[in-house]
């Protein structure tokens, strides 16, 4: 990253908008900071930490200005990769009302690498994350890579031991591999022995899944399955009767229907012949009918004829009359329009070119009147113009004499130039006087105050070492006691894990051999209850079984005596028996045969048996379902017999609540050792915080009384310049006013001032007059020139309207002449009435167009006349001839009536016309008959077919019910046994699903052991900080390499720096053949360049971490304290050590090294009054 530009306004001591431009800066790659103490040297680096991360590099939370409301920083830098970046981020913060602390109002990124703005974030957080992004490095990470702190890498060349490994946990952010990466670990461990104990809980509701009890159901499975197939077996037996049966009875039903529709169609037989007679006679007439229609169209043909005749000798008689008038009244209109039209045309014609001249004379009258009209105008302006010119005229001499006073007053208040510059020259040496005089009393002031600071400083510096020794002493006692702690340790996690283990063990045995022990007694009363339900149910069926054998053979023996009933009731004398073969039968006893023998108790009988046979199929269902229960809990109390011998004799000498105690006992001396372990470990922690703390208070304190001490010595030497300076400025003054005998050169200075600014104002009221008085001539002349085109456009004007009006006189002329008998139109004064001329030419057109008109009419009236006379004259003719044929027509017709009566046999018209009906019910009777005659041999067909399938086989409806009833039983045996195997399998798949759970979160407790086993190894190599201390030595050597390269270039060649195995810094000295040095065997200069060194590479070793380089460092080091020929040997060693991509900055109040720096910038402290600090660019 390399600075562009940075812009601050309102932080801190600023208060005006400063900008430094870093190009400018930088450009010769060395350049330093100067100002005093308190000038804002440190707020420049503050103003570019705030920009790209929202916050200061030293957590202050005030540092908006008092002066100021608000906060304004914007910073432009460029990132130097494959491809330069360039970006510039502002931000603006204001005081928070309620608290007073600075809060963020605006943030914004923007990327203008290629002259176009893309805003990249626009929010306080997204920017700073962006600009993390873009640099690669946090706040913490940044501040340490641009800023070198005074004095930390000196103290650090030479601490040794545990100091040094405080000191490098700090610098290299090794502190999450300490304390912090200790806490973790416990949480981890913490956590893993939760999920631990509730994968144990888990476990627990898993002790009665086995693969024993799975086998078992299996078996039950595989059982159900094959009673299953067996009755689907069955059940497809029956359904194959009850199919064969089913059609036997549907063919049954069928041949009953058709032999019903067969007695119907019977029936209809009488209806179908009358319809047939019917039907041919309909026939018959629909043969003579058109015979018929044909004579009697003729007919009335005839009579239609002879009354249209009649008409239209009538119509003929009126049309003759009527054309004979209409010619006549041709005549004499045809005669009227030949006369009178072509006078009415050419009068039309005349009055059509007077109102033509009229309009001509219209437009006329009215270029006539404009033209009047703007003569009129241009007399007025032409008077306007006169009088603005003599006005323009008076102004012009006005201005003139106005002038010439203001000349004159002007050069009287000229003053000499020699005196004005004595004046001025008097005003800055009094100045110069002040402000010396002011600066002796600041320094004055300044030197109290701090002879006050460095008395303050001196007893907190004595109150910091007393409370160092409290605090070291307090530090050396908490060890003591953690040690003592440590040695009289209860025991360990492990203790405590294996003594929870055998806890767990014994708890999980006994609620083992209590929960089996329960289930064995639960499973004896079961299956007492199923052995007592057993013998209820196989005393029911023995029962039941009897029953129905009874019945059985009550039904067997009616069914036998129904059998003779019905061979005796067939049976006539002289016929043999077909049981006993006798010829002589007992035909009184057929009564009594009725009387014994009902129908309906055999029926009762066979429903009884039905019934019975259901309700045993019932109990020998509930018979197996006990047996196989009880078989069930039999295995069931083997199987926990079983488990309760595997759990062993061991536990049962052990008391779960002793070993509990023990354990509990054992935990709260852990927790206990734990919790004050963990407290003196924290104690001693802080104690160590806080004693560094106290060192680096009081090494600030003693650095800050040294710096002040050498305010002091500069403060006295700038007071006696000043007090020179002030003497000699004095002497300078009192010359100035002898010579201008002027006491008071600021007064005199402002009557200068004053006067100058009236001949100022003089002049330029002057130079306003001369432009008023060009502007007036420039107005005179344009008035004259329009009155010269006003004179030139009225002749033009007259011209025009004398030469109108006669043009007027003529057109009027032939009109007058033109109208010739209509002077009614014309007045005295010459005017036409232009509406009667309008009005006179209508009447002429009305007349034309009514002659006209009437002609046409009369004309096409006799035309109509005409035809129609000619078409009633032809129409007659037609007429005549067409009767003649109707009657020839007529006898023919009758002669052909009367042949077809005969051939039909009918006896007159009236007789065929009642035994006509319409084409459709001939149709529909013609359908119905052949409907009928279709039906029946379908029918009789179908009868017969139904015979053939039938085949002699019968079904009776008692048998079909029969059938029915078995696939039904069949059917709810077959679900029942379904259902069962169904809830078997999901049993099956519920035991497999828990064995595979049980299997997976065994597994995961084995992960979680072994996890738990290597946190316990970690924790084990975490302790002590060991693993810090590995890290940081190993950072370390990186660094010391990387350093003593960098110091070789210093030195060119003379010093290198190591580190040995314990950490320790060995100075190489090559001029003496590469002796090994200790760190504190080196000169205050040696010890500066060695410390400079160790600080780039840590730098360096920092700037890994980012994605863009940093090509530029501060280094803030204390030169106050050096010696020239020290301060010169540093010197040196910064020129030499800057290039392109590395530009280095000093930053320090000392004034004696300005002039080493090849670019300085310099801060002004704010002044009260005069705004806030001040920067400007110097080059040597």
């Amino acid at each position: 990253m390399r600075p562009i530009e940075l812009r601050v306004k309102g932080l801190n001591s600023f208060i005006e908008e400063q900008k430094i431009d870093f190009n400018k800066l930088t450009e010769r790659g060395f350049f330093g900071i100067f100002g005093p103490t308190g000038s804002g040297k440190s707020t420049i680096l503050d103003g570019i930490t705030l920009a790209l991360y929202g916050q200061v590099s030293r957590k202050s939370s005030n540092y908006i200005n008092t002066n100021c409301d608000s906060l304004n920083v914007s910073f432009k830098f460029q990132i130097s990769g494959v491809e330069k970046k360039i970006y510039i981020v502002s931000r603006e913060f204001k005081r928070d009302n309620k608290t007073g602390n600075p809060r963020t109002s605006r943030a914004k990124i923007i990327d203008t690498t290629n002259g176009i703005e893309e805003i990249l974030a626009d929010k306080a957080q997204k920017v700073t994350e962006k600009c993390e992004e873009i640099i690669g490095l946090g706040l913490e990470d940044f501040t340490r890579t641009v800023v070198l702190p005074q004095g930390k890498f000196s103290e650090f060349l030479k601490l040794e031991g545990k100091s040094r490994r405080e000191m490098l946990e700090r610098l290299f952010n090794l502190q999450k591999y300490g304390n912090i990466l200790s806490i973790k670990l416990s949480r981890e461990i913490g956590k893993e022995k939760t999920e631990s104990n509730l994968l144990t809980g888990e476990l627990k509701g898993y002790d009665e899944v086995s693969s024993e009890k799975f086998n078992l159901k299996n078996e039950e499975l595989e059982c159900a399955r094959n009673q299953l197939s067996n009755a689907n077996n069955e059940l497809k037996e029956i359904e194959k009767k009850y199919k064969s049966s089913e059609e036997i009875w549907n063919l049954q039903f069928e041949l009953n229907s058709y032999k019903e529709q067969e007695k119907v169609l019977n029936y209809k037989s009488s209806e179908i012949e009358e319809d047939k007679i019917k039907l041919k006679l309909a026939e018959a007439a629909l043969k003579v009918n058109p015979y018929v229609l044909a004579y009697e169209n003729t007919l009335n043909e005839g009579n239609e004829i002879q009354k249209e005749k009649e008409s239209l000798e009538i119509n003929f008689k009126k049309l003759k009359v009527e054309r004979e008038s209409s010619e006549k009244k041709l005549l004499e209109i045809t005669e009227k329009k030949d006369k009178e039209i072509p006078e009415l045309k050419l009068r039309e014609q005349k009055v059509s070119d007077v109102i033509e001249e009229k309009n001509k004379l219209d437009i006329l009258d009215k270029e006539i009147e404009e033209i009047t009209s703007k003569v009129q105008v241009l007399r007025e302006k032409y008077k306007k113009e006169k009088n603005n010119s003599v006005i323009i005229e008076d102004s012009i001499r006005n201005t003139t004499i106005n002038i010439k006073e203001l000349e004159e007053k002007f050069e009287s208040l000229k003053i000499d130039d020699e005196l004005k510059a004595k004046i001025q020259n008097g005003l800055l040496i009094t100045e110069k006087y002040n402000l010396f005089k002011k600066n002796i009393s600041n320094n004055k002031n300044k030197l109290t105050n701090i002879n006050k600071e460095i008395e303050n400083l001196k007893v907190n510096f004595d109150e910091l070492q007393k409370i160092y020794k409290v605090k070291s002493n307090s530090l050396n006692k908490n060890k003591d006691e953690l040690e003592n702690l440590i040695k009289h340790c209860p025991g360990n996690q492990e203790d405590l894990l294996i003594l929870q283990k055998n806890l767990t063990n014994c708890n999980e045995k006994w609620e083992k051999f209590n929960q089996y022990s329960d289930e064995i007694k639960k499973s004896k009363l079961l299956i007492k209850e199923l052995e007592e339900l057993l013998k209820k149910g196989k005393d029911k069926k023995f029962s039941i079984d009897n029953e129905l054998l009874d019945l059985k053979e009550k039904y067997k023996k009616c069914e036998i005596e129904n059998l003779a009933f019905k061979i005796r009731m067939n049976l006539k004398n002289g016929e043999a028996c077909p049981v006993c073969g006798s010829l002589e039968h007992d035909t009184k006893s057929k009564d009594k045969l009725i009387d014994d023998i009902d129908d309906d108790i055999v029926n009762q009988l066979n429903n009884k048996i039905n019934e019975y046979e259901i309700n045993l199929k019932v109990l020998e269902q509930d018979i197996t379902i006990y047996n196989t229960k009880i078989n069930s809990e039999e295995d069931k109390i083997r199987e926990k017999n079983l488990q309760i011998e595997n759990l062993g004799e061991e536990f049962k000498n052990i008391v779960p609540k002793d070993l509990e105690s023990q354990f509990n006992r054992l935990k709260k001396d852990l927790e206990n050792y734990d919790l004050k372990k963990e407290i003196l470990e924290n104690t001693l922690i802080q104690l160590k915080d806080e004693n560094h703390k106290l060192e680096n208070d009081s090494e600030i304190i003693s650095t800050l009384i040294k710096e002040k001490e050498t305010q002091v010595n500069l403060i006295n030497e700038e007071l006696a310049i000043d007090i020179e300076e002030l003497n000699n400025t004095k002497e300078k003054l009192n010359i100035i006013i002898r010579e201008t005998k002027v006491s008071d050169f600021n007064k005199k200075s402002q009557e200068i001032v004053n006067i100058e600014k009236e001949r100022e104002i003089l002049s330029k009221k002057i130079k306003e007059f001369r432009i008023n008085i060009e502007t007036l001539i420039k107005e005179k002349d344009q008035v004259q020139e329009n009155l010269n085109l006003i004179t030139e456009e009225g002749t033009h004007a007259r011209t025009s309207l004398n030469e109108k009006n006669k043009n007027r006189e003529e057109k009027i002329k032939i009109i007058k002449d033109k109208l010739e008998k209509e002077f009614n139109l014309i007045d005295d004064s010459n005017n036409i009435d232009e509406n009667k001329l309008f009005m006179l030419l209508d009447s002429i057109k009305k007349e034309i167009e009514c002659i006209e008109k009437e002609f046409k009419s009369i004309h096409e009236l006799k035309d109509i006349i005409c035809i129609k006379y000619e078409s009633c004259n032809e129409k007659f003719i037609s007429i005549v001839a067409k009767e003649n044929q109707i009657i020839k027509r007529c006898e023919i017709e009758k002669e052909n009536l009367n042949k077809s009566l005969k051939s039909e046999n009918f006896e007159s018209i009236e007789e065929v016309k009642a035994n006509i009906i319409g084409f459709n019910d001939i149709e529909i009777l013609k359908a119905k008959i052949e409907k009928y005659k279709e039906d029946l041999s379908k029918i009789k067909g179908a009868i017969e077919s139904s015979v053939k399938k039938l085949n002699n086989r019968e079904v009776t409806e008692q048998q079909w019910i029969n059938i029915q009833n078995s696939v039904k039983e069949k059917k709810l045996e077959f679900e029942s046994l379904n259902e069962m195997k169904i809830k078997l399998e999901e049993e099956c798949k519920f035991i497999d699903n828990k064995l595979k759970e049980l299997k997976d979160l065994l597994i995961k407790k084995e992960k979680i052991d072994h996890k738990l086993a290597l946190l316990d190894d970690l924790d084990k190599l975490f302790k002590g900080k060991k693993f810090v201390e590995f890290v940081a030595i190993t950072q370390l050597k990186y660094i010391s390499m990387e350093a003593s390269k960098k110091l070789k270039d210093i030195t060119n060649g003379i010093y290198g720096l190591e580190v040995d195995e314990n950490g320790k810094f060995i100075i190489r000295d090559y001029k003496n053949g590469g002796a090994e040095r200790d760190a504190s065997t080196l000169s205050g200069g040696e010890t500066f360049l060695t410390s400079l060194a160790l600080a780039l590479a840590l730098s360096s070793q920092i700037q890994l971490k980012g994605t863009a380089p940093l090509e530029l460092f501060f280094l803030d080091e204390g030169f106050g304290t050096l010696d020239d020929d020290l301060l010169e040997v540093v010197m040196s060693s910064l020129e030499k050590l800057h290039n392109d991509k590395l530009k280095i900055g000093i930053i320090s109040h000392v004034e004696s090294i300005k002039n080493r720096v090849p670019v300085k910038l310099i801060l002004t402290p704010a002044e009260s009054g005069k705004g806030g600090s001040k920067v400007r660019l110097e080059r040597s």
